[in-house]
């Protein structure tokens, strides 16, 4: 495994989010670390039209066009009130549709991002069974660094976070899952 140099900087930063309870969390990690880095911070939210393979239950695209409208929309309002003191801040708003791992990895991949930043939020142990969980695939799959975020853990007065240590405890989750 390669090493990254002492001098490697982070120069494009990947934040997928889903409007779920981490989002606002994972963009304030990713506009701190941005700030510090001077990355460029590209946001996307995937419309994902079937969880399954049942084409009934596929939205029409109509449907599809409106939900994809309304993200972007919300997405630019967050990055609009979040990086509203940044003059010199490069921030893109990206809203795409498919499966959400292979969207993820498509966007890193095509924007030559340096780091992928991922919320993620508690489930039961049933939970985690019963769903495909994006955040596994895309850390299995990805060709650079992810680092994930726990929901209500990101260092701020009302919520706690150890990004490395979350970080350190998935990528332990995930050499026990690969053994088994």
């Amino acid at each position: 495994m390669d090493v990254p140099d002492a001098d490697a900087r982070v120069a494009r930063v990947l934040v997928p989010v889903d409007f779920s309870v981490c989002t606002l969390e994972t963009l304030r990690y990713a506009k701190a670390l941005a700030e510090k880095s001077d990355a460029v911070v590209d946001v996307l939210h995937v419309i994902q039209p079937s969880p399954g393979r049942d084409e009934a239950a596929m939205p029409r695209p109509g449907l599809i066009r409106t939900i994809s409208e309304g993200a972007h929309r919300e997405l630019k309002r967050l990055v609009a009130i979040l990086w509203e003191s940044e003059l010199k801040a490069t921030v893109s708003v990206r809203v795409r549709e498919g499966r959400a791992h292979e969207v993820i990895l498509r966007e890193a991949c095509s924007t030559n991002a340096s780091l992928i930043i991922m919320g993620t939020r508690n489930r039961s142990w049933l939970s985690g069974l019963l769903r495909r969980n994006t955040v596994k695939r895309v850390v299995q799959n990805s060709s650079c660094p992810v680092m994930v975020l726990r929901a209500g853990l990101t260092g701020r007065k009302e919520s706690r976070c150890n990004p490395t240590a979350n970080l350190n405890i998935l990528m332990l989750n995930l050499a026990l899952d690969s053994i088994k």
